[in-house]
């Protein structure tokens, strides 16, 4: 990396269940592979023995937002390095580690602390994510990443290979709710076949959080002390300094951000999408809401997500499965309620709605069951009730990931494989990113997935697989 920044349906989620799981250390040296594993306390024989490293060495970039979440739950290992373009944002964080050399520039930490951290965590703005994994995967450290884990289609295809090009490293997507066994309860029921095959799937989410249909600023501002602008815009197109953009307020922008359903999306996709063999879809359209000036004025904001948005995906059959239908909404928008929900009962502000020929599953966003032990079984509230009155929750034998970030850190220490690596994220994020693709073209689209391209609409490839600005390459 210079700077002046395939469906894989096969592949089980379960640590426990793939078979190449636990990396050999004849595999590795065959391999000419120097993994970063740790080695944990106990396998040298008990807890008065004392391992040469006993806990991991982790950097983090980006910890001035999300990032500082991260740490705080890997807080326990060592936290030797951080770094963020703005002190001034992650000073209070900083300070929580004062043992951790600090840095501007993640350039200058990697190049000086190569040697002293094994694994990375990474929480910088989407458009930033690509061009830090592919240097982290070069350097040979294990990888934590905020999602969406890129913030192109292009980008993910890349990043996708060049993990399984990397099979020693240990990597997790940021989503913490995958492999809970709330999740898990939906899975199973949804994979039990009690309501059939799916045919629709409607999924909906209570953000954006931050404000939207903005358009774009024309005074320049100057950047806060310290803070180096060009280094924060890396390889997206040029935009003057703005608190528009920074701090915290990006990813409303598509020039750095993805949108509500980039950063949401794969907050649920994780509980179905192999299950639903959600790899390709065959076409994809959104809509926005529109933003008014006045008495019939409208404004158009192109560069920046709408307050409230739609999407939908259409999937052909996918092997025994039906042709599928998924539908988003955002902003406060949610389905229609099912005729066979009882009135008194109120759709939740955030989840999911799986449709099929033979009943409903309505369970929370990420699975599980909005409504607790009110109604309904753990996987979530088959409808109609009175039909699926006496069906039990299906028996618990997929994984369950109880300890989110404890999971990856076990990981990086024994060589053990995650429920959400970032491979699988990159699939998810695909999905996710079609969606803001559409959301930005306002067109519906004819994708081709194995071309990476959209057959019928020229311009939008442009967005697919965008060049990087002067000085930068992945």
């Amino acid at each position: 990396m210079s700077a002046s920044k395939t469906n894989n349906s096969n592949h089980s989620q379960n640590p426990s269940d793939n078979a190449s799981g636990r990396l050999s250390r004849r595999s590795l040296l065959a391999a000419g592979l120097a993994a970063p594993i740790i080695v944990p306390r106990f396998v040298l024989g008990g807890p008065g023995n004392q391992a040469p490293s006993d806990k991991l060495r982790i950097a983090g970039v980006g910890v001035g937002g999300m990032g500082q979440s991260y740490l705080g739950e890997c807080r326990h290992e060592n936290i030797v390095a951080l770094c963020d373009l703005d002190h001034n944002l992650a000073g209070k964080v900083l300070k929580r580690f004062p043992r951790a050399r600090t840095y501007h520039d993640y350039r200058k930490m990697f190049e000086k602390e190569a040697d002293n951290f094994d694994a990375l965590i990474i929480a910088t703005p989407d458009h930033t994510h690509a061009v830090l994994l592919t240097e982290a995967i070069r350097l040979n450290k294990h990888i934590y990443c905020a999602k969406p884990i890129t913030h192109n289609i292009a980008e993910a295809r890349k990043v996708r290979q060049a993990v399984l090009d990397a099979p020693h490293l240990v990597t997790k997507s940021s989503v913490q709710a995958s492999g809970c066994d709330a999740s898990r309860c939906t899975t199973e029921l949804v994979t039990s076949g009690v309501i059939g095959p799916i045919r629709e799937l409607h999924i909906w989410c209570n953000h954006p959080v931050y404000p939207c249909s903005l358009v774009r600023p024309t005074e320049e501002q100057t950047p806060p002390p310290g803070l180096d602008w060009d280094l924060w815009i890396g390889p997206a197109p040029y935009r003057p300094y703005h608190s528009a953009y920074h701090p915290s307020n990006w990813r409303t922008w598509w020039d750095f951000g993805s949108g509500t359903v980039g950063d949401m999306a794969c907050h649920t996709l994780h509980a179905y999408f192999k299950e639903l063999k959600l790899g390709a879809p065959t076409t994809v359209y959104g809509r926005s809401s529109i933003r008014h000036k006045g008495f019939f004025q409208f404004v158009s904001t192109p560069e920046c997500q709408s307050h409230a948005n739609t999407v939908t995906w259409q999937f052909g059959a996918r092997g025994d499965l039906p042709p599928l239908t998924v539908h988003w909404y955002d902003g406060g928008m949610k389905p229609h309620r099912p005729l066979e929900l009882d009135n008194s009962v109120q759709l939740p502000d955030t989840g999911l709605l799986f449709v099929s020929d033979q009943g409903k599953l309505l369970t929370g966003y990420a699975g599980g069951n909005p409504f607790g032990r009110s109604r309904g079984i753990a996987g979530g509230l088959l409808l109609p009730e009175k039909k699926f009155r006496d069906f039990q929750q299906p028996d618990k034998t997929m994984y369950r990931c109880n300890d989110h970030y404890g999971e990856w850190i076990k990981a990086c220490k024994t060589g053990t494989r995650t429920v959400c690596p970032i491979e699988f994220g990159c699939e998810m994020t695909e999905m996710a990113l079609l969606g803001a693709l559409a959301l930005r073209t306002k067109r519906v689209l004819a994708w081709d997935a194995k071309g990476m391209r959209v057959t019928n609409h020229a311009d939008a490839n442009k967005i697919v697989d965008p060049p990087y600005r002067d000085g930068w390459t992945l």
